[in-house]
């Protein structure tokens, strides 16, 4: 089959990520809980608004520099300036991005983006550089086919803020200013690992190379930024339109829905080097077989999702929230047609049409938008579940559809078969292996 020998490196290589981020996966959930159950469905949308300011923040800020850089490396820019350049460009364009994002914020005022608690945000923000900083330089990381430190950067962060919620719960009651404090510390973590990794060195800083990761991002940042705004857009919606509570159910629905998306995710990671080394012929066999087996893997964990949630949620979270439920499994099929196709996005890169990637984001953000306000008026947050679940289909479909005009293959080439099953029965069995191990 297309791809068959890359797809079985890919395997071993993420049956060793998949360890890291299924403990991340506990982590965040055993966070998840801890958060639901001391600040209630209220307090926790007080928490995930201020913290979708912040996230909002750093993806339309970050100017789209680190896909600029996947491009460079993979037309042999000089790999110490790119590692130089990330550090720098990721404080100075973090710090202006918050800067820019509290003046926004105060200047609508309450009426149009309600806040509670401008200090809240502030401390939000103040983490923006070092995360804008972590984004940057885990790309190269990734680049340079060194996931496993970006895992370790990312669980270094999570044991830090399963640790701290667990241990404040022990002692007081958690207040949303304090979970607010411990995200942005969390976010910051990271490059105790990243830095010493990449190993920066400012006499490699290029500005000429700056300039053009700067221009070239530009080019992709509409579309970029789009994708992240049509993750979150809802919950400012529902901010505006809803109770906090309302977008605490909300929260925890969307929250546990990302989790679906982890192996999905650390797979599209892992293929990246292999899809921008290879030439046009060899990356679109590798990402067809990639994508085969993401969408067995999409499959798999959104169905284990929908069987689990029901019953699990209010025993877990409390019956305060189950109210989540159905919105998560309106989320589902939208989940299923990105988890499955997260690949392809990657390979479109290739193609360097930034134009027409960007229109196409654009358009699915506008369909969560618009389908938004007119669903959540009359259903609440399911209404919004159902508006982001088509929105991301369409982005999916669209997206699948220029890859395959773009390669000439045929949609019965995305269909995964024996050989992919078999592929992820080898990766569960090598998992199972370290485990045991361990």
């Amino acid at each position: 089959m297309p791809g068959a020998a890359p797809v079985r490196t890919l395997v071993r290589r993420v049956a060793h990520t998949v360890v890291a981020r299924a403990t991340l996966m506990v982590l965040g959930g055993l966070s998840g809980v801890v958060i639901a159950r001391e600040l209630q469905p209220e307090g926790r949308g007080v928490y995930f608004v201020i913290v979708t300011i912040a996230t909002i923040t750093l993806a339309v800020g970050h100017l789209s520099i680190e896909q600029s850089h996947v491009f460079l490396w993979s037309r042999a820019a000089d790999q110490r300036s790119l590692a130089a350049n990330s550090l720098v460009l990721g404080l100075t364009v973090g710090a202006l991005a918050a800067l820019a994002a509290a003046l926004i914020v105060g200047v609508l005022g309450s009426a149009v983006i309600p806040v509670a608690g401008y200090g809240r945000l502030a401390t939000a923000l103040a983490a923006i550089p070092c995360a804008m900083a972590v984004l940057y330089l885990n790309n190269i990381l990734v680049l340079r086919s060194q996931v496993q430190v970006v895992n370790k950067a990312a669980l270094l962060g999570g044991l830090l803020q399963c640790g701290v919620l667990l241990l404040l719960s022990a002692v007081t009651r958690l207040s949303p200013s304090q979970v607010v404090a411990l995200w942005a510390l969390t976010s910051a973590v990271p490059l105790i690992v990243l830095v010493p990794a990449v190993r920066p060195r400012f006499r490699y800083w290029d500005g000429a190379l700056a300039r053009r990761a700067l221009d070239r991002g530009l080019r992709y940042h509409l579309g970029l930024a789009s994708v992240f705004l049509l993750f979150r857009s809802d919950i400012l919606i529902l901010d505006g339109l809803t109770t906090m509570a309302a977008v605490g159910l909300y929260s925890l629905a969307v929250s546990l829905a990302e989790l679906t998306r982890l192996v999905t995710d650390a797979i599209a990671q892992i293929a990246l080097p292999r899809q921008l080394d290879a030439d046009d012929e060899d990356a679109a066999a590798t990402t067809l077989g990639v994508t085969r087996l993401t969408a067995i893997v999409a499959l798999t964990s959104v169905g284990l999702m929908c069987a689990m949630a029901p019953p699990l949620i209010p025993i877990v979270y409390g019956s305060s929230f189950r109210g989540s439920v159905p919105s998560l499994l309106a989320l589902a099929p939208g989940l299923l047609a990105l988890g499955a196709t997260r690949p392809i996005g990657a390979f479109l890169l290739r193609l360097d049409r930034p134009m027409l990637a960007s229109a196409m984001s654009v358009a699915a953000l506008f369909v969560n938008i618009a389908l938004n306000l007119v669903l959540v008026p009359a259903y609440g947050i399911v209404g919004s579940a159902i508006a982001s679940s088509v929105a991301y289909t369409a982005l999916a479909g669209l997206q699948t559809a220029w890859f395959l005009r773009a390669t000439g293959a045929s949609p019965r080439d995305l269909l995964p078969g024996p050989a992919e099953a078999a592929y992820v029965r080898s990766g569960l069995a090598r998992l199972s292996a370290i485990r045991r191990g361990s």
